[in-house]
């Protein structure tokens, strides 16, 4: 009676030739070291907002939730724009620009980065009203404007107090 080998005898080597594969290919690419914008970012309303994301390998696609609504999907390396929102995605790395911020860019970013593997970042973008530049008030009078103001005058006053008595002394001396 011919026996056949069990398929039990050939799943080790066929397990094993998966396992060299991987470790072939994790030799040949280095992990992905994901240095991305964190944390919040505020700006002024109507100012430029920019988001960074760089990874060590290049990316095979980016995708990016604002408040789990999708802004871009599945972005593979190019020039992508939206709405408002400019993103541009070259080798690894990527920059998300808003140039004209409004009320609907605040929120929450969640990017989801593809290189050789996968990683999830965050960063919230707060966007406040424009810096208020407030006129300066007429300067009161302090001490500066005293010591300006009475300075030249009791100068003028001091030498105008000596021209008066060298005059007078002139008239009354004996030899006139």
């Amino acid at each position: 009676m011919k026996t056949w080998p069990s398929p039990a005898v050939h799943t080790p080597s066929m397990f094993g030739l998966l396992l060299l594969a991987a470790s072939l290919n994790a030799q040949n690419q280095s992990w992905d070291t994901a240095n991305c914008t964190e944390g919040v970012l505020s700006v002024p309303r109507g100012s430029r907002a920019v988001m960074t994301c760089n990874i060590s390998n290049n990316f095979t696609y980016i995708t990016i939730w604002l408040n789990n609504k999708i802004v871009f999907y599945k972005t593979p390396q190019g020039y992508f724009r939206w709405e408002g929102w400019e993103l541009q995605v070259q080798g690894g790395q990527a920059q998300l620009v808003i140039n004209d911020t409004q009320d609907v860019h605040t929120g929450l970013y969640s990017w989801y980065l593809r290189g050789c593997q996968g990683d999830f970042r965050n960063v919230t973008l707060n966007v406040s009203d424009a810096l208020i530049q407030h006129k300066r008030a007429p300067l009161e009078a302090g001490p500066e404007t005293f010591t300006g103001v009475l300075v030249p005058v009791f100068l003028i006053l001091g030498i105008g107090t000596l021209i008066c008595c060298m005059y007078h002394r002139s008239k009354k001396s004996p030899g006139k």
